[in-house]
């Protein structure tokens, strides 16, 4: 739909077609009414000739001629045909590679609208115009066959070579896609889409599209309002330009399937199958030619059956300079609102089962933030069509989780990155911790009273904060569900000792927006702390912690209120302290577990009688292994180690 503005192929066409066709227009080739457009026709047929004139003077050459049968002879007469019909001269700087057709088509319908916009021309002189450029583009095919003909050289491999280009640039200027948008959304909708891209070298090119559409009450007729942009500041290279084209190819199979998702947001029956977009493309983003890039769209349509408004919003953005990006997701169509986003660094590595653990841990948020609180059947809260949805827009969610992360591991991967050894540093720690606690026998580990499904040891991932919520707005039925989670990292240098900490957060949120009092709340957390000498792991805390609050009511109609059922406090702590200094392995781990319940009892006799139970545990264990007997008999030996003790328990609590 928004594909390739700069020259691969695919669907630009609607792009044009917004603007090419009015209410009333369906012909694949508009017609000619004022008699500018025709003046607009002979200048151009007296342009041509003019053209095929001195095209002939200089193929004239026997060399030029006897290979005049080369697509790439053919294409430079095409080209000076498509160029000479540039109505603003100051074009877009480009260096070291020739225009497509695509873009020379695109650049000449640009160039005649902005025309008509300094002339102040009103929206029906907007639309003939870019109806006589298209007859004009048209005519450009027409004269570069004629001038083969005329010497002799319109060959099959020539009409093969202008069909096919023909029937590209036609597909991107076709003007059946606006009239059948029309057909399909007779009440207002408008699109917004918007592209900025930023080389090394600091070029930026700005793209921006929008389009809107609505219904006159005075005349009876639709009506629209359209507006597109192409600017490029700067010189782009040819690797630039290569490169640009491949991220306007994933952009555009991203707005392709965004749009296509927008269209059934709005269908009663059909589901919005938003698992089609995808943002896979951004892991193969070309950090090398490119600094960074922002793009969004935009578009909203009201439904005549509802008075709600259906819109659809998303913006991904990428910055060198603060190593970040960032996503932002939102969707309302009718009851259903999806909204999520997604921060995260771009400096990350690869860690396969980090990535697996948490996505296997939003799994299980979702599941404990999706259940209606007040059933035993565990049904979701937000019926089979709703969690449907939600569902979706949760599979989107973690697939731009996962390409985020990917893309942060390719541009990590640079060899301007490689002197900073962040992620050389980062790897390191995570196997000395992970060989530690999965291979050494003295490890006692973390109590198993709560599962860690945030995953134990250092993550390899780029850091982040993900946020994703999803509301079910039915009057006085309003759940909403809220997930959370959060990577953070942080590295320390102190004399001798570095080491750094890491904290992984996840948690799910349940209530019905104040419609009643339910609520869900669990939270899980699990931190990380390092200290390393000499490239040996001598001190590693970690600690993991789950807390359960959640209360549910029920409705009495006799007193015409919600009413206390179950209310429950649940907490659940681990820790351990593990010191590795001269061979000598210390360990201290705590366990403790609380929890506070609050249920109703019948009874005929009081009101609000209410059963209490309340649990709590606690252990601590120390373990020491090594020789010994060196610190018993050797007072030097001794003093060395607790210094070292010391120095190490000072760096952990200093982080």
């Amino acid at each position: 739909m928004v594909n390739n503005i700069l020259g691969s192929q695919a669907n630009l066409s609607t792009m044009i077609a917004l603007s090419v066709n009015n209410a009333n227009q369906t012909s694949a080739t508009p017609s000619l009414h004022s008699s500018g457009d025709l003046q607009a026709i002979n200048d151009l047929q007296t342009n041509a000739s003019k053209i095929t004139d001195e095209l002939l003077s200089q193929l004239n050459d026997e060399t030029i001629y006897e290979t005049i049968s080369s697509n790439q002879k053919v294409g430079d007469i095409l080209q000076q045909q498509l160029t000479s019909l540039f109505i603003i001269t100051s074009t877009p700087s480009t260096l070291n590679y020739k225009l497509s057709d695509e873009e020379l088509a695109l650049r000449t319908v640009i160039s005649s609208r902005h025309e008509g916009l300094l002339k102040n021309e009103n929206s029906t002189q907007l639309i003939e115009r870019l109806n006589t450029s298209v007859k004009n583009i048209q005519g450009a095919y027409a004269n570069t066959s004629d001038i083969l003909s005329s010497l002799g050289q319109l060959g099959h491999e020539q009409k093969t070579f202008l069909a096919s280009s023909q029937q590209r640039v036609e597909r991107t200027l076709n003007p059946y896609m606006e009239s059948a948008n029309r057909s399909k959304y007779e009440d207002d909708d408008n699109y917004l889409f918007e592209l900025s891209v930023k080389t090394k070298e600091g070029d930026v090119i700005n793209i921006t599209f929008n389009s809107s559409q609505g219904f006159d009450e005075k005349t009876g007729e639709a009506v629209d309002g359209f507006g597109i942009s192409y600017e490029v500041n700067g010189d782009l290279s040819e690797a630039e330009h290569a490169t640009l084209t491949q991220v306007m190819a994933g952009v555009g199979e991203m707005a392709d399937e965004f749009f296509k998702a927008s269209e059934n947001s709005f269908n009663p029956i059909i589901v919005p199958n938003q698992t089609d977009m995808s943002l896979d493309f951004l892991s193969g983003f070309n950090s090398e030619q490119l600094a960074g890039f922002n793009v969004s769209f935009s578009t909203t349509q009201n439904d005549a059956l509802d008075t709600g408004e259906n819109t659809l919003d998303l913006s991904y953005s990428i910055d060198e300079a603060t190593n970040q990006q960032a996503l932002v997701f939102k969707s309302q169509s009718g009851k259903n609102e999806i909204d999520f986003a997604l921060d995260m660094s771009t400096i990350g590595a690869k860690d396969t089962q980090q990535m697996q653990q948490y996505l296997a841990s939003l799994d299980q948020s979702l599941k404990d933030s999706r259940v209606n609180s007040t059933e035993d059947s565990k049904d979701s809260a937000f019926g089979r069509k709703g969690d449907e949805t939600m569902q979706q827009g949760f599979a989107l969610f973690k697939g731009a989780f996962a390409s985020m992360s990917s893309a942060a591991e390719r541009y990590s991967n640079l060899e301007s990155l490689a002197e900073q050894q962040f992620n050389d540093g980062r790897a390191m720690v995570a196997d000395l911790v992970d060989n530690m606690i999965e291979n050494d026998p003295r490890y006692q580990g973390l109590g198993d009273k709560a599962p860690n499904t945030l995953g134990a040891g250092v993550s390899k991932l780029a850091d982040f904060d993900a946020t994703f919520s999803y509301a079910l707005d039915s009057g006085d039925y309003q759940p909403k569900s809220t997930i959370e989670l959060s990577q953070a990292t942080e590295q320390t240098q102190l004399g001798e000792l570095s080491g750094l900490t890491q904290s992984k957060n996840v948690s799910s949120h349940f209530d019905y927006q104040y419609s009643r009092p339910d609520y869900y709340d669990k939270e899980e957390s699990y931190s990380v702390g390092t200290a390393v000498k000499n490239k040996e792991l001598v001190g590693l805390d970690q600690s993991h912690e789950v807390d359960v609050d959640t209360k549910m009511y029920a409705f009495n109609p006799q007193t015409n209120q919600y009413e206390l059922q179950m209310a429950m406090q649940e907490q659940t702590v681990s820790k351990s302290d593990i010191r590795l200094i001269d061979d000598i392995w210390l360990e201290e781990n705590e366990n403790s577990y609380n929890m506070n319940k609050k249920e109703r009892v019948e009874s005929d006799e009081k009101q609000d009688e209410f059963k209490q139970t309340s649990s709590h545990s606690y252990n601590k264990l120390v373990t020491l292994i090594g020789d010994l007997d060196k610190l018993a008999e050797n007072k030097d030996v001794r003093r060395e180690y607790l210094t070292n003790l010391s120095q190490v328990n000072f760096f952990m609590d200093k982080k």
